[in-house]
């Protein structure tokens, strides 16, 4: 009986985990990501990411914003510039699809100077 309780008991763990590691969606129905007042939303397509800001879980300002975007797969590292579009979102260009188990990074400043920086694993 005792050999059966530590397996039991890790299984237990394993499934109260999940909810806690899934990523929520965001208003734009990309993955939400960021700790604080201050959190960022990733929308993927095969072209392009495109990031908005929110704060307190409503659209911010990206006017003056300054970031960027760490894309990791495939063993390889590849750095995007996040360009402002319409003073509601940022915009990167992919220079190729992201392939599932992709990291992306998205770090930087909002118009405000608050730092804002947010982990995102692509599923």
């Amino acid at each position: 009986m005792r050999n059966l309780m530590l397996p039991l008991a890790m299984g237990g763990f394993i499934v109260a985990a999940g909810p806690v590691l899934a990523q929520a969606t965001g208003p734009n129905g990309g993955l939400l990501g960021g700790t604080g007042t201050h959190q960022t939303e990733l929308v993927v397509s095969p072209t392009e990411l495109t990031v908005y800001v929110l704060e307190h879980g409503k659209a911010h300002d990206t006017n003056g914003a300054n970031m960027r975007i760490a894309v990791q797969q495939a063993g390889k590292t590849t750095t995007l510039k996040l360009a402002e579009q319409g003073g509601n979102k940022l915009i990167a260009k992919l220079p190729a699809p992201l392939e599932k188990g992709a990291i992306v990074v998205v770090t930087g400043k909002d118009s405000h100077g608050d730092q804002l920086n947010a982990r995102y694993v692509i599923k």
